[in-house]
């Protein structure tokens, strides 16, 4: 019998205040410091070398960016909207999707150190790490200890982003030093060992709690009842946790009860925040949106919301949404004067990877049969497989340091004077994506399609 290997991503996402802590120990390196030798590399033969591109017109790389952290973080934006529409196939239009494709990547990028053969070129593909123009795929972890430095450092000290790995593995069982070394060193996963055979449940709960513990008890019960038995060798977990204040703030005693319309047919009353301020801004008639972008303190992160028209389906922007496009609006917008409706809510998500990513193509490492992961095992051998990959979301959006009262309705007469402002009402189905602003690097994607507390 094989053994099972279960990767686990739980994430959490609030406004609040916080402080961070911020390994800075990886930050300084160069490649030739970093020594990642796993036992099996891979490499696009469809990437060309620099010298070997042709004459094709680069594309600017934001300053003090390394290119390839870039490639990376537009890696992880192709393999974000792959899955978030992957996951919109098994929902209806009326149910709120929301993820960290940062999280999942982070959490596969980890299983990739011990990956060979079809497993690893699966790995490389369906995540996009193979788009990223390196030598060989064992540099894709430096790139990711690199853009996790830009991601994680301090921009203000009312805002968070703080990302914490872990590996549980049976105490039974001997794992590869090197894969053990690598991942404490690139992405501070330092293994902790459990005791799966005997004592699966309580090992199921120890982890459970160790993630409610990491997100300040907001993700809890990650890891479903008989996901860990006696065969469980591994557990590989990641959270993304971050908390933030508008650089805005609503005002609470602006909050009114208003409808949002789900569908056509359907409609529930939620406080609509409001708030007339200066925001990037983008209209785009030829693809029926309003794109509204709102910063957070230090203006590393944003929220970006994209609004179809009225008489647009938001399932037909997601259908046509890329990555190039959804760029093509971000740099397209302006500053402008926005009167800004905008539901309080908060929304939790939470599923099964492993169907999604079979159907993306990931599919071996899944399998007791096809499964290549020798390099995470102190005798190569491939006895190791993963069983299930497990996610789960939580995000929170509200007015954030306001005065503890809340009027029912508001009068914006006296607003409506001012002609060249632009008006932003969020009261149907919307995108939503929760970005680091320089690189564009996707940390959180959603679907609100729902709002209402019913």
């Amino acid at each position: 019998m094989r053994m099972k290997w279960v990767v686990c991503v739980g994430v959490f996402w609030i406004f609040s205040t916080s402080l961070a802590n911020v390994a800075t120990d990886i930050c300084n390196l160069k490649p030739k410091d970093l020594p990642l030798e796993p036992v099996c590399i891979h490499r696009n033969p469809n990437i060309p070398d620099e010298e070997e591109a042709g004459t094709e017109m680069p594309e600017t790389v934001p300053g003090s960016t390394n290119p390839r952290v870039w490639e990376l973080s537009k890696a992880n934006g192709y393999f974000a909207l792959a899955l978030f529409k992957q996951l919109s196939k098994g929902k209806s239009e009326d149910k709120n999707i929301f993820m960290s494709p940062f999280s999942i990547s982070t959490a596969f990028a980890m299983t990739k150190l011990g990956a060979c053969n079809s497993t690893l070129e699966q790995i490389m593909q369906v995540f996009e790490f193979d788009t990223i123009k390196e030598k060989t795929s064992d540099q894709v972890h430096f790139f990711f200890a690199k853009l996790n430095c830009r991601l994680y450092r301090k921009t203000h000290n009312s805002v968070e982003l703080v990302s914490a790995n872990r590996l549980f593995g049976e105490k039974t069982f001997e794992f590869n030093e090197n894969y053990q070394n690598i991942s404490e060193m690139v992405y501070g996963a330092k293994l902790l060992p459990l005791n799966f055979k005997e004592k699966p449940e309580l090992s199921r709960q120890r982890i459970n709690e160790w993630i409610s513990e990491k997100t300040n008890k907001r993700i809890n019960n990650t890891l479903p009842e008989g996901s860990i038995d006696v065969n469980t060798i591994l557990v590989l977990v990641n959270t993304i946790y971050f908390k933030g204040q508008w650089k805005s703030k609503f005002n609470r005693q602006h909050s009114h009860k208003a409808k949002f319309h789900v569908s056509e047919t359907d409609s529930c009353e939620v406080q609509m925040m409001y708030q007339e301020n200066t925001y990037n801004y983008g209209k785009f008639p030829e693809d029926n949106v309003k794109v509204l972008e709102m910063f957070y303190n230090g203006e590393g992160i944003s929220m970006v919301i994209v609004l179809p028209d009225e008489k647009k389906k938001l399932a037909e922007v997601e259908e046509n949404l890329t990555l190039k496009k959804l760029s093509n609006w971000l740099n397209n917008m302006k500053n402008k004067q926005v009167a800004v409706q905008f539901p309080r809510f908060r929304i939790e998500d939470s599923f099964s990877l492993k169907e999604n990513l079979q159907a993306m193509g990931l599919k071996d490492i899944f399998s007791a049969e096809h499964a290549s992961l020798p390099g995470m095992v102190a005798s190569n051998e491939n006895d190791l497989y993963v069983s299930d990959a497990f996610h789960k979301a939580f995000l929170e959006v509200n007015e954030e340091g306001s005065v503890a009262a809340a009027a029912t309705t508001v009068q914006f007469t006296g607003r409506s004077l001012n002609l060249n402002r632009e008006v932003f009402v969020a009261n149907r189905p919307f995108l939503l994506f929760i970005r680091e602003t320089t690189i564009n690097t996707l940390i959180f994607v959603g679907r609100v399609a729902n709002p209402c507390d019913r």
